[in-house]
């Protein structure tokens, strides 16, 4: 090997770089935050892989959530956080959402190659942050997508479980999935009339109770966001996962318009971080406290 390449990711992996958990201080509640796409770790070896740099790499991440949302013990929630970047695996998709454009050698016979995501360009491994931003020089092997799914997917969704079934051994679980859009995505033809800040999503209705939405969207427009549901974004695979309302759970997805905190060229933060920093707190108060 190139004695200038950078030490292979894997080498230097621990699994305290994946994920964080957070748990309750005291006695926890039946809710759990996900926040999948808030990782800020590239690691050398793929940014030395990769046909982007700086900010472009970080385009699809879903900058500031982590900070928004402000997981800690006192919260009285449980949470998860992953640590690497989506553009290096996504833990929001499926492990079989296998890209054969992307990865050399043979997939597994029941791959999901035909899916709309993969199709797209956004399989577990992405190929792409955008229509027109290819995120490779080369393809990978198979091999290596199977480290990746291995060392960061597979203990994301076994901590996620786990933090599921702790919230929900005496109650009905709740489930928030925390993500951001870029404002482009509003102008996509499903979304008619005034542009929402907050979308909720649900899968249309099949991985929460109406209720658990109904209270989540109550308490966002009385702090003044303008709320959507299921348009442009229904829901991702975690919420395919892990929404079951008939088993108790209930599985929200929330996306936040980037415009409303930040610039979304530099990625830098404005006033309106502050803002939700203080209407997701008292979101999760008013959970919480209706919880207990």
């Amino acid at each position: 090997m190139d004695q200038l390449s950078p030490v292979p990711w894997h080498v230097l992996h621990t699994p305290e770089m994946g994920l964080e958990i957070v748990r309750p201080a005291g006695e926890g509640t039946n809710l759990v935050y996900s926040l999948p796409h808030s990782g800020r770790y590239y690691p050398d070896s793929f940014v030395a892989e990769a046909r982007l740099s700086g900010t472009t790499l970080r385009l699809s991440e879903d900058a500031w959530v982590d900070d928004m949302v402000a997981l800690s013990p006192e919260l009285g929630v449980y949470g998860l956080i992953g640590r690497y970047a989506r553009a290096f695996c996504d833990v929001n998709r499926n492990p079989l959402e296998l890209d054969a454009r992307l990865i050399r050698g043979e997939l597994p016979k029941a791959a999901l190659s035909l899916s709309a995501r993969v199709k797209a360009g956004f399989g577990v491994i992405a190929r792409r942050l955008s229509a027109d931003l290819d995120i490779y020089r080369q393809p990978l092997d198979m091999a290596e997508v199977s480290r990746r799914i291995e060392l960061i997917h597979r203990p994301y969704h076994t901590a996620l479980h786990g933090l599921l079934r702790e919230a929900g051994r005496n109650n009905r679980v709740r489930l928030i999935d925390w993500h951001s859009m870029p404002s482009s995505a509003l102008l996509h033809p499903s979304v008619s009339g005034t542009r929402p800040d907050i979308v909720l999503g649900t899968l249309h209705g099949e991985s929460s109770s109406e209720g658990f939405v109904n209270q989540v969207k109550r308490v966002l427009e009385k702090e003044g966001l303008r709320v959507g549901l299921n348009r442009p974004f229904a829901g991702g695979y975690i919420v395919e996962k892990y929404g079951r309302p008939s088993a108790g759970v209930d599985a929200l997805q929330i996306e936040i318009n980037r415009a409303i905190y930040m610039d979304e060229a530099t990625l830098e933060a404005h006033s309106g971080l502050g803002k939700l920093r203080e209407v997701f707190r008292k979101l999760t108060v008013a959970l919480v406290d209706e919880a207990s």
